[in-house]
Parts: C-alpha cells; sequence; structure tokens
C-alpha cells in the first residue's frame, strides 16, 4: 500500500491532488483499532482514500458527506454497545 501510495505521488500527473488528498487522509483518521477489518484488505482502505482524491478541490461539505456513507467511517463511528452521556446521567443520578 505505501508503495503504490509513493509511486502515484511521485510520478502521478496530479501531484498536488495527491498531495492534497494525503493531507486530508492525515486530518480525517479512521481508526484501525475500532474496525473489524485488518490491515490486509487493503480494498477498503484505498476506497477510502478515493474520496479524499476525487474531492481534494472539491466541496469539503460534499467530501465530509461522502466519508460519512463510507463503510470504514460507519463502522469507526459506530454506536454499537456504546451509552450516551444524558443515559449515564439518568441511570447514575450524575
Amino acid at each position: 500500500r505505501e508503495q503504490v501510495f509513493t509511486t502515484v505521488a511521485l510520478y502521478a500527473d496530479d501531484q498536488l491532488r495527491q498531495r492534497v488528498a494525503w493531507a486530508f487522509a492525515q486530518l480525517l483518521v479512521i481508526a484501525r483499532s475500532a474496525i473489524g477489518i485488518d490491515e490486509s484488505h487493503t480494498e477498503a482502505y484505498l476506497t477510502y482514500y478515493d474520496i479524499f482524491v476525487r474531492n481534494a478541490f472539491g466541496n469539503y461539505g460534499d467530501m465530509l458527506k461522502e466519508i460519512s456513507y463510507s463503510p470504514l467511517m460507519a463502522e469507526n463511528l459506530s454506536f454499537l454497545q456504546s451509552k450516551s452521556a444524558a443515559y449515564m446521567w439518568e441511570t447514575q443520578g450524575k
């Protein structure tokens, strides 16, 4: 995965787009420990990264919307087995 990125970033015709996409990928990260996909399934990560490449010079809101609908971010932001603060305050009296 790193070798492909390095090759594209150094030799592609759209180096600026690739560098902007990389910067967005550093800001809008996926916690690998929070998702059930291991690192060997690179297709899921590349699909997520392609969102940044497509929207590097586009509307930031459109990029955030597309990210929020991606399967990786959906699993990363899962509310499965989590309790809201309001629920905890009600049940524990805090």
